[in-house]
């Protein structure tokens, strides 16, 4: 029964992030979490399960003499090998259980609705986690002798997830070069490192920092059956037993983990240079790149060029000049590996980026370089649309005091309010809801009939009036007899 009710807490908070997954994908119809998203969720999601893990592995040692307890060998003596690890390879099976019972249906529904691998490197990291924190409790509650073993059982793990979250600090790139391998090393010797990476497309765990965590899983099962084995010695003094034991048992796995930390490889490995999955939106001058594994957010921002591009009648990029169009590079799976490259793109990729033309946009997701740092929102993308394609040259004195103005008196202070809003209410109809209130400081009946108009009325009147706004060619009293406006 005790069994059973850590197997169940352990089960808990891996499938509660589960299910946060899945309500993440169903607020957002056909967009599950990438794979990258999911990858970073399951290096997280054995973090509680880890303090249960090595407090089941104390109380299964302090009940390994029950005929009744799961991990207990039909043996109580022989070697050390056969007395303790059997016991302790039994139950980490059983730790690691729960967390791949709670991750594999969200990792099946990711795999089936996106397009990325397997993550099977972060289960490993995972799986790994609670097998050491059971195997180190067990030996840990041997060494103990008592059922108090529960609290340091508990302490220890705690420390140890607080010293991945808080005390070790990755360095975060900027610049215009992303290093190739990136994250903190310590990633693979303590249970959870804050690496800050969010959902990068082109992302995965890297296959020497699993192999590395591997590793370590082997000494401290060695150094936990060995602690153990100790124990069985004649000693004269129990104090000195406990201490000897728990020396051995805390020191060797630190001082072996801190020096492979420190010479060991990152924990994440970026993308190798990819030929990009693209999207042109019709004719309207836009088009949306992604990382092949990243289908799921490729899709998402073509609605929402889709959404921006109906803002502006056909063909009015190519009908003229000197207006460029824009490539929305999502992510910075993008951003070179080197300092000779423009690009982490193939050669195919390159030339499939310059045939596009227009301007590359790379978007931001958690971390900041020297190109995307600029853009961090969909207002970012809508403002930098409005400024290029609806430049409106002649309203460019009025749009410094569009905040001031009290009143739309000519065309330009008109059209420059009506450009101010068009970012907003850009973002607003992509994302489907209101996103706060819209700029401009006039209040006279011109600017109340468009600051009282819809997003939607607001959309139809600026793509029917967009030659006569670029020209500042639009009137208050035209605002004023508007038919769109006056169908709100």
């Amino acid at each position: 029964m005790s069994s059973l009710v850590f197997f169940v807490a352990m089960l808990a908070y891996p499938l509660a992030l589960a299910v946060r997954n899945y309500g993440v994908a169903s607020s957002l119809p056909g967009l599950p979490p990438t794979n990258a998203a999911l990858q970073l969720d399951l290096t997280w999601m054995h973090v509680a399960s880890d303090v249960i893990a090595c407090m089941y592995g104390a109380w299964c040692s302090y009940k390994a003499c029950s005929a009744r307890c799961v991990v207990n060998p039909p043996w109580s003596g022989g070697n050390p090998v056969r007395r303790y690890g059997v016991p302790m390879a039994k139950g980490a099976v059983i730790s690691a259980l729960p967390y791949v019972l709670a991750c594999l249906p969200a990792v099946v529904k990711t795999i089936h609705d996106g397009s990325g691998p397997f993550p099977l490197g972060s289960l490993l990291v995972g799986m790994s986690a609670l097998a050491m924190m059971f195997v180190f409790g067990f030996a840990l509650g041997v060494v103990w002798g008592s059922r108090w073993s529960l609290v340091p059982a508990a302490i220890v793990p705690m420390v140890l997830i607080w010293v991945g979250v808080m005390a070790v600090r990755p360095s975060f790139p900027s610049g215009r070069i992303f290093p190739r391998l990136w994250g903190s090393s310590w990633g693979a010797i303590l249970p959870v490192v804050d690496t800050g990476i969010g959902s990068e497309p082109g992302l995965r765990v890297n296959p020497q920092a699993v192999a590395l965590r591997m590793a370590v899983m082997l000494l401290v099962a060695f150094v936990s059956v060995a602690a153990c084995a100790m124990c069985s010695l004649p000693w004269r003094h129990a104090s000195v037993r406990v201490v000897s034991c728990l020396t051995v048992l805390f020191l060797i796995p630190a001082a072996s983990g801190g020096v492979a930390a420190l010479v060991g490889p990152a924990q994440w490995e970026r993308s190798a240079p990819f030929t990009p999955r693209c999207e042109s939106i019709g004719e309207s001058g836009m088009t949306v790149c992604s990382h092949p594994d990243d289908s799921a957010k490729l899709g998402r921002y073509v609605r929402y060029m889709q959404s921006m591009a109906s803002w502006f009648p056909p063909g009015w990029v190519h009908e003229h000049q000197g207006m460029d169009g824009i490539v929305i590079l999502l992510g910075n799976s993008f951003t070179p590996t080197t300092s000779d490259a423009q690009w982490n793109l193939t050669r195919r990729g390159s030339e499939i980026l310059d045939g596009l033309g227009g301007k590359p946009i790379e978007i931001l997701t958690d971390t900041i370089t020297t190109r995307t740092g600029r853009y961090s929102d969909l207002l970012d993308i809508s403002s930098y649309v409005t400024k290029a394609w609806i430049p409106a040259d002649c309203a460019a004195s009025a749009a410094g005091a569009v905040d001031s103005q009290k009143s739309l008196d000519d065309p330009a202070a008109l059209t420059a309010f009506v450009l101010d809003q068009v970012p907003y209410r850009m973002r607003n109809i992509a994302y489907a809801k209101s996103l706060g209130s819209l700029p401009g400081g006039a209040q006279d009946k011109a600017a109340s009939v468009l600051n009282d108009a819809d997003d939607e009325t607001f959309r139809i009147f600026v793509r029917s009036n967009m030659q006569a706004l670029d020209q500042c060619a639009m009137t208050p009293q035209q605002v004023l007899d508007d038919a769109a406006l006056k169908g709100r």
